[in-house]
């Protein structure tokens, strides 16, 4: 007897084909597939696991590779398109599931199942496949392939192993492939023969929790009989949630009316019976019995370092592990505790518009970084609390699907440097339009110790800032003449003759002198929000009963704001046009795209007027701010479509626009001045009245510095184009305008030597991909928090209500921003490719920027979705004299092209009318 065993221990050690499970440690990942090597690590880590044979996936390989049939089907697979049909695929692996069914396997394999079959009678076998890939982390293969339970003899072995090899060429298996992006032509599949362990009990235990996400809870599902009935969900389960540590369950208890048990009648495989009524309801598994799976699965968990889908059975109280695999995918927890990060762009998005690119977004974020450590710098803030806040300072913007969004969080911590907290942070939720005030920011409630210490601080701060803003008309004038000099210092008409290192020194170059000499901007707009709350204040205590409109008008008919003069050096531009009937007549009629070379040949001092139009003010356009954007010194056709609706307005003139916008003013003041004057008394007014003129003083400043930022921008946008273009010629990218594709970051290490990354090609058509495939995508909402990583599994939906359309969408309310009522049809405008002709229609958009601005005075009037009422399109409107409303929301969706409305500028309201069709266009009427 003793012989005979040691004469089987020899054989089982030699078989060639037939694995034990103590020498598949012998055979390569790549021969044991997936499932087989997770059932050896069970195994040689002492977890109960069934008896198990390993047959190599060398057999399946060689099979397939030494048959022309094969080979060419093989080949066939390997070249499908990912979007092939079910049908097509199927047409062309099913011959090939035929053939391995019916081939005979290799003579010594046969042997050898002949062998464990004589050596294990009366032991059922489970007949189950190991592809290579599968039960991975990134693919389980879960219910792909097929498995053969209870399974006895050598002949329903053989005829096992043969269809659980065909189907790894399952038409569910080949499509979850395509899904998964795996290769098609190098299939490789392993099959393991296990001892069958028929259990009372049997099921499935994810060690943490698939449906909330929770690392701290196990799910445990289970039914009676074997687990093919919770697998294939053919029968009913219990689910119990543990928790990982504390003796904590949750019990769920459902009827079960069915179980997978053996098939006595055919012999082999499983049959689905009834319950007995009596155990239907009973659980499945008792406390104890979950306690102990939770315990195995915790150790499982904690050795593979990762979450695990383990099956399981119960024979006789004992368990027995069937197979584990990393889990692939888990929702993110909803975890009430996390980091919360708040974003909003209700206010960036006039800047920023729509889907940006990622040099325009890294060049931002590191804009405003330096920019602001420059700012609290000025504020008397030391290195060392500069280094406190440099996470503040790097991530005050964020992009969430190619949209730039304010890190409100960061913008609070920032204000909490200044004094008075809770006024500046009202006064800039109103200045940057924010609906939705953030109050979990902690508000500084401190005691009195604390604001004893921080008290030296706050006035060191409160000093810098008060000498910054006494001082600030020399700051602005200091600022203007230094951004002069270093801007003529880069020779625009030059850069194509630099290479690319050269290139990046003047990008350099621009850091040095323009970026980082930013701060009297930035301490100009604290300006504005400070006294525009100051002056809005004084406004609400007089009791004015719409102070946000009437501050509207008490801002316009400023004819020193940089922002309007581009609209009125066209204007006059126009009236030395229709003073020429034949160059009306080409500027009204002519091709846009063609008419700069036409003009010239017509009217050569118009021509020239074209040119120092250009060279002015070219920079400016939709999307200034935005480095792809195409400028009109790229293409000047935007100038002409602007000329055109210009010349289609008889009575448009700068001298027009400037009376009304004088009026308006006047009559703001006479109403303001009158209500303070009786309700707060003469000093409140002469208060008043001083804290409205540096208000308007700080406007002014902020339009003008702002076209400096248009032409640094556009300095920095001639750079990156002609650094495209040197990238392109030597190699480094397809096309020129793919270095929009490209970070700061990787553009500046690529001249250091510190890049990670040198092919460039490869990685912009992965970004340009997912950047197209945002423009098909749910648009992020305006305002949202997230918890956790920023870009897994958030919906970043607005967080407060369900975003829908108002119930009666024929009357919407917005922000007046200059009073006018008009009755005509919309013109809705998206973008620059949009149709620009409007004729005295309302322009309606989601949000504007300066660039804008020379549409407006063919404007009836203004209807934009997202704005304050110190937003670009407030102001200019304002000084164009033209009616706006602001901050409408969803009226884009809400509206359609040629709808007709009545809007009124004083009060924010848009009736929408639903005769379109019977009524002429109605011109902008009864302006105040």
């Amino acid at each position: 007897m003793i012989y005979i065993r040691v004469l089987l221990l020899h054989w089982w050690n030699n078989m060639k084909y037939l694995y034990t499970q103590d020498n598949a440690i012998k055979l390569a990942e790549h021969s044991l597939g997936g499932k087989a090597a997770n059932l050896l690590w069970l195994t040689q880590n002492g977890f109960p696991v069934p008896n198990y044979w390993v047959i190599s996936s060398e057999v399946l390989n060689s099979l397939l590779a030494n048959d022309t049939f094969a080979i060419n089907i093989v080949e066939q697979l390997a070249a499908v398109p990912h979007d092939i049909s079910q049908e097509k695929l199927d047409a062309i692996a099913a011959p090939l599931r035929q053939w391995l069914k019916s081939l005979p396997l290799p003579e010594e394999l046969e042997e050898e199942l002949a062998l464990l079959s004589e050596n294990h009678p009366d032991t059922f076998f489970a007949v189950r496949s190991s592809a290579i890939g599968e039960d991975a982390a990134n693919a389980s293969f879960a219910g792909q392939m097929d498995s053969y339970l209870f399974q006895r003899g050598k002949s329903a072995l053989a005829d096992s192993l043969r269809a659980v090899m065909a189907s790894a060429f399952n038409t569910r298996a080949l499509q979850y492939r395509l899904h998964k992006r795996l290769p098609m032509g190098n299939i490789r599949s392993a099959v393991i023969i296990q001892d069958m362990v028929a259990g009372e009990v049997s099921g499935v235990m994810f060690t943490a929790h698939p449906v909330t996400g929770s690392r701290q809870h196990y799910l445990i599902s289970s039914a009676w009989g074997t687990g093919e009935g919770v697998v294939s969900g053919e029968c009913d389960t219990d689910e119990f949630s543990v928790h990982l540590t504390m003796p904590k369950i949750e019990h769920h208890i459902t009827q079960k009316g069915t179980a997978s048990i053996f098939d006595t009648a055919n012999g082999s495989g499983t049959v689905t019976v009834p319950v007995a009524e009596e155990k239907q309801w009973v659980p499945t598994l008792s406390d104890d019995e979950i306690y102990a799976l939770r315990d195995i699965g915790k150790k499982i968990a904690a050795a593979r370092g990762c979450p695990q889908d383990i099956e399981w059975t119960v024979q006789d109280h004992q368990i027995f592990i069937l197979q584990t695999r990393p889990i692939t995918r888990l929702p993110r927890l909803d975890d009430k505790n996390e980091h919360r990060i708040i974003f909003d762009n209700s206010n960036i998005q006039e800047s920023y518009c729509g889907i940006t690119t990622p040099l325009t977004f890294s060049f931002a974020r590191a804009g405003y970084a330096t920019v602001y450590e420059q700012t609290i710098r000025a504020l008397g803030c030391s290195d060392k609390q500069v280094n406190q806040h440099r996470s503040m300072l790097e991530n005050m913007l964020g992009l969430i699907k190619g949209r730039i969004y304010y890190n409100i969080n960061n913008w609070y911590k920032g204000l909490l440097l200044l004094p008075s907290f809770q006024t500046n942070k009202k006064d800039m939720e109103r200045m940057m339009g924010l609906e939705d005030p953030v109050d979990f920011i902690e508000d500084k409630e401190l005691s009195l110790g604390d604001k004893i210490k921080r008290l030296p601080k706050m006035g060191w701060a409160l000093l810098r800032l008060l000498y910054a803003f006494r001082t600030m008309d020399q700051r602005v004038e200091l600022f203007l003449a230094q951004f002069k000099q270093h801007a003529a210092a880069i020779k625009r008409t030059e850069l194509h003759t630099c290479n690319s290192g050269q290139l990046i020194e003047k990008l350099k170059y621009l850091d040095e002198y323009l970026l980082r000499r930013w701060t009297t901007p930035i301490l100009n707009d604290f300006y504005v929000m400070m006294f525009n709350g100051r002056v809005h204040r004084g406004l609400a205590a007089a009791g004015i009963e719409n102070p946000t409109a009437l501050l509207g008008d008490l801002l316009s008919g400023d004819e020193d704001i940089e922002s309007t003069q581009p609209t009125k050096v066209l204007l006059r531009m126009c009236q030395y046009a229709r003073q020429r009937p034949e160059l009306c007549t080409l500027l009204t009629n002519g091709d846009a795209r063609t008419l700069l070379t036409q003009v010239r040949q017509l009217d050569e001092p118009f021509y020239q007027q074209c040119i120092d139009y250009i060279e002015k003010y070219g920079d400016r356009t939709m999307g200034e701010l935005k480095l792809e954007t195409i400028t009109l010194k790229q293409d000047p056709s935007f100038l002409f479509l602007i000329i055109k609706n210009y010349l289609a307005i008889d009575n448009l003139t700068p001298e027009t626009l400037s009376s009304r916008e004088r009026k308006l003013r006047t009559q703001a003041e006479n109403t303001a001045f009158q209500q303070i004057r009786e309700r707060l008394g003469s000093k409140r007014m002469g208060t008043f009245k001083k804290n409205l003129q540096k208000l308007r003083q700080a406007i002014r400043h902020r339009e003008n510095m702002r076209f400096t930022r248009t032409r640094m921008f556009g300095l920095y946008r001639d750079i990156f184009i002609q650094l495209g273009q040197a990238y392109a010629l030597e190699g480094l990218l397809a096309e020129p305008r793919d270095i929009f594709y490209l970070t700061l970051e990787e553009i500046y290490s690529g001249y250091e030597g510190t890049t990670v990354q040198t092919q460039l090609k490869p990685l912009v058509a992965i970004r340009k991909q997912e950047y197209a495939s945002y423009e098909t995508e749910d648009e992020p909402a305006h305002h949202f928090f997230t918890r956790g990583s920023l870009y897994q599994q958030q919906d970043y939906s607005y967080p407060y209500q369900e975003q829908q359309l108002p119930t009666d969408s024929s009357v919407l309310q917005g922000i007046g921003c200059y009073p006018g009522q008009v009755e005509t049809t919309i013109r809705l405008i998206k973008n620059p490719q949009d149709e620009m002709s409007l004729a005295g229609q309302i322009l309606c958009t989601v949000r504007t920027d300066p660039g804008w601005a020379p549409l407006f005075p063919t404007a009836g009037g203004l209807l934009i979705e997202r704005g304050s009422t110190l937003s670009h399109s407030a102001v200019v409107a304002r000084e164009l004299g033209i009616p706006a409303i602001v901050g409408i929301p969803a009226i884009t969706q809400i509206l359609k092209d040629g709808d007709r409305v009545r809007m009124d500028g004083a009060t924010g309201s848009v009736i929408r009318l639903h005769d379109t069709t019977t009524e002429e266009l109605t011109p902008r009427s009864e302006h105040v």
